[in-house]
């Protein structure tokens, strides 16, 4: 269990950056027509982020579903050379616990398990566990709100992801509160004066000022 919470404890800030996405995912999917339990079941199985929101705008353009499938399959590719380099620390697990792992699998937990020396299993299924829950419950949460997001709103999920990135490197909690709560009001400021041009800006800034935190 305390390997377990270990791993839990380090996806922190990749399993929260994820959460408003994943409700960006959900309103978007109940304005595009999926039922609640369609999208969340999408994002339980196939959970490819990038993939889901491909699906979305194959869905919305009336596609057909084997154009849909063989687009999101294209954009999982790069799974296969993840999946390699990922295979040296997983192979001394059994088959099924390989299979639970690759199932988590994406890219932000790929830079979680690689970023320390091989741990135990429970501690890598704390990470990916955690993340896979947390992109469910995201999706959960936007298909119940869905249509009373506003469409700005939407713009704020990748910044918000890459903030809890950032922030999840600064290991003190009173530079992560500071750092928060500045970049949350510089995205603000620069969105509401520069519109979606905003996010690239914002995302420029962020890293900037949590390279001054890192250095100092």
């Amino acid at each position: 269990m305390q390997e377990f919470l270990k791993g839990v404890n380090r996806a922190l800030g990749v399993g929260i950056g994820y959460i408003p996405i994943a409700i960006s995912f959900g309103a978007l999917a109940t304005r595009s027509g999926l039922s609640d339990a369609a999208a969340v079941f999408m994002s339980v199985w196939v959970y490819a982020g990038a993939a889901q929101f491909a699906a979305l705008e194959g869905i919305r353009q009336n596609l057909s579903w084997l154009s849909i499938v063989l687009t999101m399959l294209l954009m999982n590719l790069r799974h296969m050379p993840m999946s390699l380099a990922i295979n040296p620390i997983f192979n001394r697990f059994n088959r099924k616990q390989q299979l639970f792992l690759a199932h988590g699998l994406t890219d932000e937990a790929f830079a979680l398990d690689v970023s320390d020396k091989p741990q135990s299993w429970h501690y890598y299924t704390g990470i990916h566990l955690f993340c896979w829950l947390s992109w469910i419950l995201g999706t959960w949460i936007g298909c119940q709100l869905g249509q009373q997001i506003p469409a700005q709103w939407l713009q704020f999920a990748l910044p918000s992801l890459f903030i809890c990135l950032l922030t999840d490197n600064i290991k003190s909690w009173n530079q992560q509160l500071i750092f928060t709560i500045l970049t949350g009001i510089v995205l603000v400021i620069i969105l509401q004066n520069i519109g979606t041009l905003g996010i690239l800006v914002s995302i420029l800034t962020v890293a900037a000022v949590a390279t001054l935190q890192k250095s100092s």
